[in-house]
């Protein structure tokens, strides 16, 4: 059994890391490769938003179907996806070609939900955090490797880090077909899931509306997930306007981001929640995501930006995983999949939205607007969030 979970968490981590490996090596290129293709301000923008556009539609159906008919099925058909999303993205020679890949490629990240219940399905409550916390790093490992290896590539041939996403895609669905051992009980599940369809996103809304605490979570990861891609998608041209940044610089800083967040997700959040426990934890993670936006607002130094981002990385390496820990804890064994991927849905509602309020800010306001209201979006979650949280108890 030990050793069913540790292949379980591993390839689970794998499949995440590949997913956000593709969106890490797109973040520091995107405005600049998007201008390639002819992209306006608003269409640079446009690309993260229907990315997250596809997660948010796609998410919660997908995990819904993973409690009905297994997570494995669901997680290959995604990185089938995902291989095809990185194949047409090299391939691409307009921009429109470029949106639809995008598009396609959050389809196929939509497994995010999936990756998070086989989590929750194969450790114990008090296991959780750590087993969230690897798939956090996971998450931050992609953005190490996804804009290093882009802007080191980039430079040579642009095309080369999707060829090799879209290849390392197919080799992870050969080793979840051959390794991962079905983690879900379907005969728990299938009268209720059968009940309850496709529509997952209304189904997925009343069972948070039926446990307020799932509400509460949910509803802090949108501020939250708003705050923090929106920092993501004018980041790039807040440092061109500040300090006459190209590509390259942008993806050396986001891979300072990504090492930060490894380290945090990687050990450190384990050790902290072992201290203070997953609410308090969840709050402090807030606090310095808030304080490091609001300093970014005002770095005009190279010494001061890298210390704003050194805090909001903190920050964002300790709220990550704690949010689908807690999820977890407040939500019944038979709907971690549908809760899971619902949340996630939620949270792609906040990376459409993130990109175009910050776009749009940053041209009605100046660089410092996005990250200033950002900072405050922050701040309102940790308000609003602090009495729910102190609520979700770690089950025994």
């Amino acid at each position: 059994m030990e050793k069913q979970k540790r292949t379980a968490i591993s390839l689970m981590a794998l499949t995440v890391l590949i997913d956000f490996t593709g969106f890490g090596l797109i973040i520091p290129l995107l405005p600049f490769w998007a201008e390639h293709f002819g992209a306006n301000a608003f269409m640079v923008g446009m690309l993260s938003s229907l990315y997250a556009l596809a997660q948010f539609l796609f998410t919660p159906l997908l995990g819904s179907l993973s409690d009905r008919y297994g997570r494995k099925p669901i997680i290959l058909l995604s990185l089938v996806i995902e291989a095809l999303s990185f194949a047409l993205t090299a391939l691409a020679g307009s921009l429109p070609v470029l949106l639809l890949a995008r598009f396609i490629g959050g389809l196929g990240a939509s497994n995010i939900g999936s990756a998070q219940a086989v989590v929750a399905d194969v450790t114990a409550p008090k296991e959780r955090a750590r087993g969230m916390g690897i798939i956090g790093a996971s998450i931050g490992l992609g953005f190490v490797v996804g804009p290093a290896l882009g802007g080191v590539l980039a430079q040579q041939n642009q095309t080369l880090p999707f060829w090799i996403a879209a290849g390392v895609a197919l080799l992870n669905m050969v080793l979840v077909l051959f390794l991962l051992p079905e983690t879900r009980k379907r005969s728990s599940v299938k009268e209720e899931a059968q009940q309850r369809g496709i529509n997952v996103l209304f189904s997925g809304w009343r069972t948070a509306v039926h446990y307020p605490l799932i509400l509460s979570v949910v509803l802090v990861n949108l501020l939250y997930t708003v705050a923090f891609t929106g920092m993501e998608s004018v980041f790039a041209l807040f440092t061109q306007h500040e300090f006459g940044w190209g590509a390259s610089q942008n993806a050396y800083v986001f891979t300072y981001i990504g090492v930060i967040v490894v380290i945090m997700q990687g050990g450190l959040v384990g050790q902290l929640v072992r201290r203070w426990r997953e609410n308090v934890v969840m709050i402090g993670g807030m606090v310095c995501l808030a304080l490091g936006l609001l300093v970014l607002a005002f770095s005009h130094q190279l010494a001061l930006l890298l210390i704003a981002l050194g805090i909001l990385s903190i920050g964002d390496g300790a709220v990550s995983p704690l949010v689908s820990t807690l999820l977890s804890f407040a939500t019944p064994s038979d709907v971690q999949g549908e809760t899971q991927g619902f949340a996630q849905g939620i949270a792609g509602l906040g990376r459409v939205l993130g990109p175009l309020v910050a776009g749009g800010l940053y041209a009605l306001g100046g660089p410092a607007i996005p990250f200033v209201v950002g900072g405050l979006l922050s701040l309102l979650a940790v308000l609003t969030a602090s009495p729910s949280l102190a609520k979700i108890q770690r089950p025994a």
